[in-house]
């Protein structure tokens, strides 16, 4: 009893800085930055190689918009200072696993991790990412226990944690919300782009050692200007339009 407990409070405190989770994974990536080579010792395979990392994250990220755009108000939100839920998710990706968020957030950080090139990393990042995320998850789960007791169980005693069951499958109770997507994403995507432009200038820095001690200005190629401009761009858009107007609010979402 007294172990559950303990594993519900850093569950708890955990979950409460999620949000620095990225920061730890940049201070982590610092020691390994310095190791990247360019695959095929050209800038051009580089950038193969980040698209295929790049669509790893995006692909992460598909999993958290799937997740976000069938699920109610309340149960798949942004909270960090306590859990919430009004209602057990039971349809659509939940009822494949009980995590699917978790299981978006690892690959969307993943990609990135991958970028490095560093088994090493990979490692560091598996191992972080289970112990982080182990925690809250045995914290939400006790949680939802507690608040809806026998219906909890019956779902999560024939629905995986991580790995999905797809012959579970059942329709989402909800329709698919796009807006939502918007509301709820556009930051997370927006997260992504910087984190993979800030790597690849860091790339660029120590693969390419003639431009000199003062190389930042000439770190900057094109593909720069329209991968993270672009990504700027929808950023700042999306955030006007939440923060001054009501056009990606949906009823009870």
């Amino acid at each position: 009893m007294a172990l559950i407990e303990e594993f519900e409070n850093q569950g708890s405190t955990l979950f409460r800085y999620r949000s620095y989770v990225p920061l730890v994974i940049i201070l982590i990536s610092i020691f390994f930055l310095p190791d990247y080579k360019y695959p095929g010792y050209s800038y051009e395979s580089h950038l193969i190689y980040g698209a295929v990392c790049f669509g790893v994250s995006i692909f992460g990220l598909i999993i958290r918009c799937i997740t976000i755009g069938y699920a109610p108000g309340r149960t798949s939100g942004r909270n960090t200072k306590e859990q919430i839920a009004d209602v057990v998710n039971q349809t659509g990706i939940y009822s494949l696993i009980r995590h699917p968020l978790y299981v978006g957030n690892f690959f969307m950080f993943f990609g990135i991790v991958l970028f490095l090139m560093s088994l090493s990393m990979c490692i560091v990042f598996i191992l972080f990412y289970w112990f982080y995320y182990e925690r809250i998850m045995f914290t939400e789960e006790q949680f939802l226990r507690k608040k809806f007791g026998d219906e909890y169980l019956a779902w999560a005693n024939k629905t995986p944690a991580l790995i999905p069951n797809f012959k579970n499958y059942r329709s989402p109770s909800l329709s698919f919300s796009f807006r939502n997507i918007l509301k709820r994403e556009y930051a997370g995507l927006f997260g992504v782009v910087v984190f993979f432009t800030l790597y690849d200038l860091a790339m660029i820095y120590f693969n390419e050692p003639e431009l000199g001690l003062n190389a930042w200005p000439y770190l900057f190629k094109p593909v720069h200007a329209w991968f993270f401009g672009a990504g700027l761009i929808f950023y700042v858009i999306i955030r006007i339009i939440v923060k001054t107007t009501k056009l990606l609010e949906v009823e009870g979402r």
